[in-house]
């Protein structure tokens, strides 16, 4: 124990220093931290918390959080804390491939992130490996388990054997990924490209979706219970760069444009929806061939 008011280390007293009100050394008075609680661990938080709310705890963060702020009981202060910060979302992208690293490699990056959380918020424990676990573990496995309409899937385009992830939201299925699919005429960008060759650019069965597609992504996603929809549609990786951690729980993956902190994606027409950090777009993009714009298609 050191004195607040001559800031001696008064460990020479052992257990004595207990009995005293006033510091032996300059008579000052000792403020003494009362001891803590025997902590419980969050696994025992989560449980108490579903049994209030049920499992709609692992779905919606707003949830959790109010949930989280009914809890009192001072065995579970550090259980409480480590939750409340995974809702924040305060968590280095990059953490969702640390499981990959090998083990130095690991350490060094939780060592990071410790650091930048202490000193971003102040935290007074080491949590990101425990993080970590949670992350690849109970909380997000139950969040993709209970989202309602959430399925993914793959496809083979028979024109050139290109396979696409799909998934489907609500009641579309949306490739998962960017069109590759190589147009008439598409090395020299010849007069046939422009006017013909992209009137080709979809396979039987999908199609170039339309704003309306759009804007019926967009709803769906500000209605999810997940939070801001820029969020919800952007992939977790590829914006680390830009300090932006999304959390995908649609499963869109939405990925930057190169060299870009956004990502645009064609519609019918000639203008894109654009996905910013906490803002998503209709007929606000770049409708320019030379910016980069993606395509993706949706199933008919």
């Amino acid at each position: 124990m050191f004195c607040n008011n001559c800031h001696q280390d008064l460990q020479q007293f052992g257990a004595l220093i207990e009995k005293f009100q006033n510091c032996p050394l300059c008579g000052g008075l000792l403020i003494k931290t009362p001891p803590k609680a025997e902590q419980k661990g969050i696994s025992e938080l989560l449980d108490i918390l579903v049994n209030n709310a049920g499992e709609k705890i692992y779905l919606y963060d707003d949830l959790l959080k109010s949930e989280l702020e009914k809890i009192n009981s001072p065995e579970f202060e550090n259980a409480r804390d480590r939750l409340s910060l995974l809702v924040t979302k305060h968590i280095a992208s990059s953490m969702y491939k640390v499981k990959d690293f090998s083990d130095n490699e690991k350490q060094e990056a939780l060592d990071a992130c410790s650091k930048r959380l202490f000193l971003d918020l102040g935290l007074q424990f080491e949590p990101t490996a425990e993080l970590l676990n949670l992350l690849q573990e109970r909380i997000w496995q139950k969040k993709f388990s209970l989202s309602p309409n959430f399925s993914n899937g793959i496809f083979k385009d028979p024109r050139d054997g290109q396979t696409y992830k799909t998934v489907k939201i609500g009641d579309q299925v949306w490739m998962k990924e960017e069109l590759k699919y190589k147009c008439l005429g598409f090395d020299s960008k010849t007069q046939t490209y422009s006017k013909q060759g992209l009137q080709y650019v979809a396979v039987k069965g999908w199609r170039i979706p339309t704003e309306d597609d759009y804007q019926n992504l967009i709803n769906y996603a500000k209605n999810s219970g997940y939070g801001d929809a820029s969020s919800v549609l952007m992939s977790r990786t590829g914006w680390e760069k830009y300090n932006i951690t999304p959390t995908d729980n649609l499963g869109f993956d939405a990925k930057p444009c190169k060299d870009a902190n956004n990502v645009s994606y064609w519609y019918q027409g000639s203008n894109c929806i654009v996905i910013h950090a906490g803002e998503v777009s209709l007929n606000a993009g770049y409708p320019y061939t030379d910016r980069n714009n993606y395509v993706r298609l949706i199933k008919e």
